[in-house]
């Protein structure tokens, strides 16, 4: 992931309000009632406010999720104690980045976002998940734990991956043209991980290293079911990407 793009931070803003004194009403009368005071009317070019937000009930990636979505925005959708500004999220390389976590404590639904500008948080440019048993989904029908085989059934054409045991393993390189290929348009990239299942034998025969492999090699004929996706993500689009 680009260093440059992992990064939305809520502007400050300081409201002044300056406080009047009445003149006293005379002793034998009371008060004359204040009349409220007008409501400022919009002026052109003021950005229009954003409607409040349903909670999120079921976790579908991207769903909600938006390159213009901010912190208050995340607050509404998955409750403020479950928004958790982060200074290390991890990144390849031994990388680390300033993003948000939800639900930290939560491994079913917990999921990490990265931003274009990590200081300020603007810009969502990456979603991940990969904690096993996750309740997110992609909205093409990916979810983790799902084997190899039922991805490429899924995809209906064998597909690409990289080996696993380095810094980019497991990642699904090329659906071939497949179902689950981008489309056409879609400025969205929904991103799979393969990885043992917790199941596998120790010293289990998978593709490994930096070259690319196909669900239908035939060196590996137990791959199918040995390797499961680990990891789901959506990138977003930047603003070098509209």
């Amino acid at each position: 992931m680009n260093a440059a793009r992992p990064a939305l931070a809520v502007a400050l803003t300081l409201l002044l309000a300056a406080c009047q004194r009445e003149a006293a009403a005379p002793a034998a009368q009371s008060p004359a009632p204040k009349t409220p005071a007008p409501a400022a009317a919009a002026q052109p070019g003021d950005a229009p406010a954003r409607p409040a937000l349903a909670p999120v009930t079921d976790y579908v990636l991207p769903g909600a999720l938006a390159p213009d979505i901010g912190i208050e925005q995340l607050r509404q959708l998955f409750g403020a104690d479950n928004v958790a500004i982060d200074e290390h999220l991890p990144g390849a390389e031994g990388e680390e980045f300033r993003g948000v976590r939800l639900f930290a404590d939560d491994p079913s639904r917990r999921a990490r976002l990265y931003f274009q500008d990590s200081q300020t948080l603007r810009g969502l440019s990456l979603a991940v998940v990969d904690d096993a048993g996750s309740r997110w989904r992609l909205d093409n029908g990916v979810k983790i734990g799902l084997p190899l085989a039922e991805l490429a059934k899924l995809n209906g054409k064998p597909l690409r991956f990289y080996g696993l045991d380095w810094d980019y393993g497991g990642i699904v390189s090329n659906w071939n043209g497949g179902a689950l290929a981008p489309k056409d348009g879609d400025p969205l990239r929904r991103n799979a991980r393969l990885s043992l299942g917790e199941d596998a034998p120790a010293q289990a025969a998978v593709p490994i290293g930096d070259g690319e492999f196909s669900s239908d090699d035939k060196r590996y004929p137990k791959q199918g079911d040995l390797l499961r996706v680990g990891e789901l993500s959506v990138s977003f689009p930047g603003e070098d990407d509209l």
